[in-house]
């Protein structure tokens, strides 16, 4: 399966070279008339990239019958087993298992031309290659795109589940376009739904979805990519990304600045953060539990205080330049490249300081102790940062400037607490600069064995962030769903969106969709969520006390569901705890 999955995507790519007007070119003999013709009556039917892709392989499959009725493949066992393994492929529609097989064929080409000696392999004339020319130039713009998009050149090597997935996106978009279908495109079956929730949940977001911005022994930050990357569905949150920023025992992050406002959570140890803001500096010292939001454009920097503990923070970052991109400005703290004072000439330094030439290098110039921007630091300057050596007078809780400060999320008492688990929650009027970047604080910590929901926000997204512990999520969703229609009318449908959930799992609940969170039996589950959008957001529980049922008239029980009203109120109220219950039991139930 190793090689077919290998072909797919080869096959996919293929569509972007230079052959893309001709998959098929027999190795000895030129094809016939009746190859011309059926080629270019797909070249002029209407419809879509996929139906033209289907209607040439078609083409295509009849010229190679007659040529390997010859022997030139069937007789090839590797061959035959390839093309026995596209029939394979687990919930495939037909345009997927064509593009399999063409690439057996493909493969199975240029191993004859290995095997001449480096010969002519294929051949064609001119007629080839302007046969769906438009559609190659399409392609290969794709190509390019979704290598950024599953980040850097390799992308497809690297992470080849992201790289198919988004050449498929963007080739139904494109087969939409040339239709002048605008609608949501076709959905898998239900039947195929283990098939399309592994290779297509948009929700779900693993580690190869991040890119480490910075990296040493020392430390990383590691950036989700962007939310509208994934998937259209994400347009309302574009200008939001996620973060996680690891910081080793007695380490210093020099200053930087981000083009985006910052708020972090510190999920584990602790240390100091400080702010330079105007004429004044701010230093607060933080530990788990704690919020802090850096504005865009000040200045800050970080040490973890700890000895023996990793500090790490979960970041959302909102960008106020260009939606979604964003950029770290740093004035040092490894090779010259990596300060934007080397942006600008010597002269205009040494005017800007006031000072010589030399002077002025010591701005640009390769800082001493090269360690890049994570640092180790001795016990003395931890002393010094964490406000407990009060010599250098810093103004260590001076609420000088706009006053930025720090808030614990243990300050309150839990929103919503019982056995099951517990949820701490935070918004603007407890914590006034989450108002700047209009998002919410959330912290579930659910007991093994147990959940959260189902629940819904009404106009909230929510970013989950997993950071202790594993355990499953359900979603329903009507955007992969098949919305059904009966007399003219479109019934609503919701598909189950589901996944294992680890450490680093971050997983994206748009507003209205209930959701289901549940621990493993093995361990707790502790989940960030960061509300976006989140002005006037409320949540509501689907069942257990308070439930949104228990509002309803019976009335309007029995006219929805059609039973007794009597019969319904002992349902909903039976569960008389509150968001939080014991999980279902599951036969062979394992999360990582």
């Amino acid at each position: 399966m190793l090689f077919v999955a290998i072909l797919l995507v080869s096959a996919t790519l293929s569509l972007g070279s230079d052959e893309l007007g001709s998959k098929y070119r027999p190795s000895s003999t030129e094809p016939d008339s009746d190859y011309y013709a059926c080629k270019l009556k797909c070249v002029k039917m209407s419809g879509g990239v996929d139906e033209k892709l289907k209607c040439r392989n078609e083409c295509e499959e009849k010229q190679m019958q007659k040529e390997r009725g010859k022997g030139s493949g069937e007789t090839d066992p590797e061959y035959r087993g390839c093309k026995a393994e596209c029939e394979k492929i687990p919930g495939a529609v037909e345009i997927e298992r064509l593009r399999c097989k063409k690439g057996c064929e493909d493969y199975h080409d240029e191993k004859q031309k290995r095997e001449r000696g480096g010969g002519q392999g294929r051949r064609g004339g001119g007629q080839y290659n302007i046969v769906f020319a438009e559609e190659a130039q399409d392609v290969r713009k794709m190509v390019g795109e979704c290598h950024q998009s599953c980040q850097g050149s390799q992308g497809e090597q690297q992470h080849p589940q992201c790289f198919q997935s988004c050449i498929q996106k963007r080739l139904q978009e494109q087969g939409r376009r040339q239709t002048g279908d605008t609608r949501r495109p076709e959905t898998t079956r239900r039947t195929d739904k283990p098939y399309r929730q592994q290779s297509n949940n948009p929700y779900v977001f693993e580690d190869h979805h991040f890119t480490a911005r910075l990296e040493t022994e020392h430390g990383n930050l590691r950036v989700l990519q962007k939310f509208t990357d994934r998937s259209e569905l994400f347009n309302g949150i574009e200008k939001y990304r996620a973060a996680f920023l690891e910081v080793e025992p007695q380490t210093f992050v020099v200053p930087n600045h981000w083009d985006a406002d910052v708020l972090a959570f510190v999920a584990n140890g602790q240390g100091t953060i400080t702010l330079i803001e105007g004429d004044s500096r701010q230093s607060h010292n933080v530990k788990r539990g704690d919020l802090f939001h850096v504005p865009a454009g000040i200045t800050a920097y970080l040490i973890n205080t700890d000895n023996n503990e990793r500090l790490v923070l979960a970041k959302i970052l909102h960008s106020v330049s260009v939606p979604g991109d964003l950029q770290l400005f740093s004035v040092g703290g490894g090779e010259a490249e990596s300060s934007y004072y080397n942006a600008f000439s010597i002269e205009v330094l040494e005017a800007a300081f006031g000072v010589d030439r030399e002077s002025a290098h010591k701005m640009v110039g390769q800082q001493k102790l090269q360690q890049g921007v994570f640092k180790k630091v001795t016990e003395e300057q931890i002393r010094s940062f964490s406000g407990e050596d009060k010599s250098r007078g810093w103004p260590f809780g001076d609420r000088k400037g706009k006053g930025r400060g720090t808030h614990s999320i243990y300050k309150n008492e839990p929103s919503v607490a019982n056995e099951n688990g517990i949820l701490h929650e935070v918004d603007s009027k407890d914590f006034p600069d989450l108002r700047d970047i209009n998002v919410a604080f959330s912290l579930f910590n659910i007991t093994q064995g147990s959940m959260a929901g189902p629940f819904y926000n009404t106009k909230a997204t929510m970013v989950l962030m997993v950071s202790n512990g594993g355990g499953r999520f359900e979603m329903a969703c009507p955007h992969l769903a098949e919305q059904g229609t009966r007399g003219g009318q479109i019934n609503p449908r919701y598909e189950q969106v589901s996944s294992e959930l680890r450490r680093g799992t971050v997983v994206v609940i748009p507003a209205g969709h209930p959701v289901v969170i549940e621990a493993s039996n093995e361990q707790n589950l502790e989940v960030i969520g960061f509300g976006l959008n989140s002005d006037e957001n409320e949540w509501f529980p689907l069942t257990g006390r308070d439930n949104i049922l228990s509002q309803w008239e019976d009335e309007a029980l029995e006219l929805t569901f059609g039973f007794p009203a009597s019969e319904l109120q002992s349902v909903i109220q039976k569960q008389n705890k509150k968001l939080f219950f014991k999980a279902p039991e599951r036969s062979g139930r394992a999360f990582a």
